[in-house]
């Protein structure tokens, strides 16, 4: 449940009341293996911590402001292990997760950002309902471990901000760089308003050639990065069918469970209108050696038995509904986000292609222009021809410097790629094999389950592995009395 704080708190503090202020953002390490819910273990995933990682997680969801100015704050923990005393704790909004994520595409680009996923509620309640609130401080807490154990974000300086425990600190990094600011700051590239414009327009001639599908000129790594396009592509067209198909059959077991609820209900209700255990001869309002066989005791559960018995197959199948999402869809989706993330990697490079070809256009710009003043100024040789061929040569000087520069920047940026998606690739693999054994297990788990109750229907009770009855119970469970009242409360 939410509450309110004071805004003019202290942001980092101890439960003792005093501060405790780290010397920088918690510690990096290698990625940890992945436990059955697919989330982190050890150190970053709360497990007590290999190699000195700290454990981050993000709680008590706080409200400051009413009406429109309303907004929540989360609080991060710090702790040496999961079950550790906190050694210090800042708060920080949800925009605020994303001002870091967008800060670290820009300090680390061609790094595989994690994706917070954005859920917008543009009404005030839903903004501040239970579960969108609960939803962000998962995804949030999610993106800060991920963001820890991420071995091309170590020493980011955005990182350093976010956990700044001066808030003054924190506040000019965001006003220094708001979010959703340009991609690639080529400040000092050019010497004068006019000279930025042209740099401008060339940067959007070299766009527009790209949308018409002229390639750019490349690095020699320009191959190598072919084929992790290439790669991406035909992985996201597997897992878009995978996810269609995997996500249908989880979807199979919540639309069972209504089906069956409804099934039981009208089952009940029919009982309702005649029960022959308690019908009596005069109800029937006659007397004669027929109504004899309608009294014998029919070896098939009564219409009461098997609408409770739909109705325990539909909680069953609601509960494995339940558990699919979370070891499933949760990390189908997970993954089909990790996609995104590496599609954003490789935009960033491609950012980066484009400002280097835009000086590489530069220079032919320049030099085209000098060789014209040449041989005006070979002509008819004048001092204000001179002059603009000094300023002209200065131009292409600068345009060469920025070009090696942008050339140096794009090399690491590639590197960067390269190292991500080799990671990448290896932990695509690992979640996709443990998504479907976690699908494997819960199929059969809940099919002993079900199978137990479905078996109540057969005459004698049936049997199931040998054993009769609901699961952990005994009993051949087709007789009313050792019926779960639960069933029967919900067909009421």
């Amino acid at each position: 449940m939410m509450s309110t704080i004071d805004p003019n708190a202290e942001l980092f503090d101890t439960p003792d009341g005093g501060s405790s202020v780290p010397s920088g953002p918690p510690p990096s390490s290698p990625p940890p293996t992945l436990d059955e819910n697919n989330t982190p273990v050890g150190g970053g995933g709360g497990g007590g911590g290999g190699g000195g990682t700290l454990h981050l997680s993000v709680t008590d969801p706080q409200q400051i402001g009413e009406g429109r100015n309303a907004h929540t704050f989360y609080r991060i923990d710090v702790r040496p292990n999961q079950y550790a005393d906190t050694i210090a704790s800042v708060r920080r909004r949800y925009s605020d997760f994303r001002w870091l994520f967008q800060r670290l595409q820009e300090e680390r680009p061609g790094a595989i950002i994690p994706i917070i996923p954005h859920t917008k509620a543009f009404q005030i309640e839903k903004r501040f309902s239970e579960e969108l609130i609960e939803e962000r401080r998962v995804s949030c807490e999610t993106f800060l471990r991920r963001v820890q154990i991420h071995p091309e974000l170590e020493g980011a300086a955005s990182i350093s901000s976010f956990f700044s425990p001066d808030a003054e600190v924190f506040e000019q990094a965001k006003k220094d760089h708001p979010e959703m600011e340009g991609f690639i700051s080529e400040d000092g590239t050019t010497s004068s308003a006019k000279e930025k414009v042209k740099h401008f327009f060339v940067k959007a001639g070299i766009k527009a050639k790209v949308a018409r599908g002229v390639d750019l000129e490349e690095t020699p790594d320009g191959a190598q990065v072919d084929e992790v396009e290439q790669y991406l592509s035909a992985l996201e067209t597997h897992v878009k069918a995978l996810a269609k198909a995997t996500l249908y059959l989880v979807d199979v077991s919540k639309d069972t469970s209504t089906n069956m609820h409804e099934l039981g209900q009208s089952l009940f209700g029919l009982h309702q209108t005649y029960d022959p255990d308690t019908a009596t001869s005069e109800d029937d309002g006659s007397g004669s050696s027929s109504n004899n066989n309608s009294n014998v005791k029919s070896k098939n559960p009564s219409l009461k038995t098997i609408s409770n018995i739909f109705a325990s197959l539909s909680a069953i199948n609601k509960v494995k509904y339940d558990d699919n999402y979370a070891k499933v869809s949760k990390p189908i989706h997970a993954i089909q986000d990790s996609i995104k993330a590496a599609r954003i990697a490789l935009k960033r490079r491609k950012d980066h292609a484009i400002t280097y070809n835009t000086f590489l256009q530069q220079i032919k710009n320049r030099k085209a222009t000098l060789e014209k003043l040449n041989q005006k100024n070979a002509t008819s040789p004048q001092a204000t021809t001179e002059n603009q061929i000094v300023s002209t040569q200065q131009l292409l000087d600068e345009s060469n410097r920025a070009s090696k520069v942008a050339l140096a920047a794009l090399e690491k940026v590639t590197q960067r790629v390269f190292r991500e998606m080799d990671r990448f690739k290896h932990s695509v693999d690992a979640e996709m094999r443990l998504l479907y054994v976690n699908h494997a297990r819960v199929q059969v788990d809940y099919s002993r389950q079900l199978d137990v109750e479905w078996n109540k229907l057969l005459p004698n009770g049936g049997d199931v592995g040998g054993v009769n009855g609901r699961v952990g119970g005994s009993g051949s469970g087709v007789d009313d009395g050792v019926l779960s009242k639960e069933a029967e409360m919900l067909m009421i």
